[in-house]
């Protein structure tokens, strides 16, 4: 025998819970879709924890962020003969990207040729360049000042680099 007041009391109860379960699991999956999207999107900054030949990896990061060191210039490995190139793993998905610095200031690198620069300590021996000041929003080597004894632009966004020795 059914009595009137579980079902009454199942419809009220239940059916809301089953309802914000399934709104809950289509916005769960609308968002990862898009962050795996945006994850290689032009402009998007990435952080490459890994800069070996056979083996690069990244993640993507907010580009404000000290450990983004890198924004996607361009998808594909053609890239402009100032611009890293990178062939590894964003996430879980295989990208061929190049790669424009990102450098935060007072951050030391390892240059490494023509695949993305390792950010390392500035005490490691591998340590090549320390960005000593980080000008955003101009393209100009003279703004440096005497203690960069090198320096990198980048045009979009317009961004200078000076560098120096660790």
């Amino acid at each position: 025998m059914i009595f009137p007041e579980k079902r009454l009391f199942a419809r009220i109860v239940l059916g809301p819970v089953a309802a914000m379960a399934l709104v809950g699991a289509v916005v769960s999956c609308s968002s990862a879709d898009a962050t795996s999207a945006d994850a290689v999107a032009v402009g998007s900054c990435v952080q490459v924890s890994d800069n070996a030949a056979d083996a690069m990896k990244a993640t993507v990061g907010d580009c404000s962020a000290a450990t983004s060191n890198y924004r996607i210039v361009k998808l594909g490995a053609d890239c402009a003969a100032d611009n890293a190139v990178f062939n590894g793993t964003v996430g879980d998905a295989k990208n061929a990207l190049c790669l424009a610095p990102n450098f935060a200031e007072g951050n030391c690198y390892a240059e490494a040729g023509k695949r993305p620069a390792e950010a390392v300590a500035c005490t490691a021996p591998e340590a090549t360049f320390k960005v000593v000041k980080r000008i955003d929003g101009e393209t100009d080597e003279l703004l440096c000042g005497a203690d960069a004894t090198q320096f990198r632009t980048v045009p979009d966004p317009k961004t200078t680099f000076c560098m120096a020795k660790p």
